[in-house]
């Protein structure tokens, strides 16, 4: 069912995998006083990966007729993003013993894979909640 609550939480989540991609992760401080900002887009490896977690959840609004595959694309999604948000914690660690930052902020849209699991939890409870009240309603015929 297209109209249910789970493909507005697929949908932020997809939203929210693009923000990342193109949001400032991290900005770095070096020893001559100048800035640089570094977005997901920066690296090959963290940005196909959050473009994959963003394609696979809006495909998966359109799975609804197959809930059983949408649970699992949810759940291979969640872990997807796990590995991503690792991934972006090594990258900017190496990153800055490479090129030896003073110092350096993380940004908010650092944290958006977190609310990007968080989405794909509560869409999961939809599906969930919908196979519920699907069993009941074939218990009453």
């Amino acid at each position: 069912m297209i109209q249910r609550i789970q493909s507005l939480w697929l949908l932020a989540s997809a939203a929210c995998a693009a923000f990342f991609g193109y949001l400032p992760i991290f900005t770095g401080m070096f020893i001559g006083g100048a800035q640089k900002e570094y977005s997901a887009s920066e690296n090959l490896i963290l940005f196909t990966g959050i473009c994959i977690v963003g394609g696979i959840s809006l495909a998966n609004i359109f799975f609804f007729k197959n809930r059983p595959r949408q649970k699992m694309l949810i759940v291979v999604n969640i872990l997807l993003t796990i590995a991503v948000f690792v991934l972006q914690y090594f990258l900017i660690e190496a990153l800055r013993k490479e090129l030896g930052m003073a110092s350096g902020n993380w940004q908010i849209a650092a944290i958006l894979p977190v609310f990007i699991i968080m989405f794909h939890v509560f869409a999961y409870k939809g599906i969930t909640h919908d196979e519920a009240l699907l069993n009941s309603a074939d218990r009453m015929r």
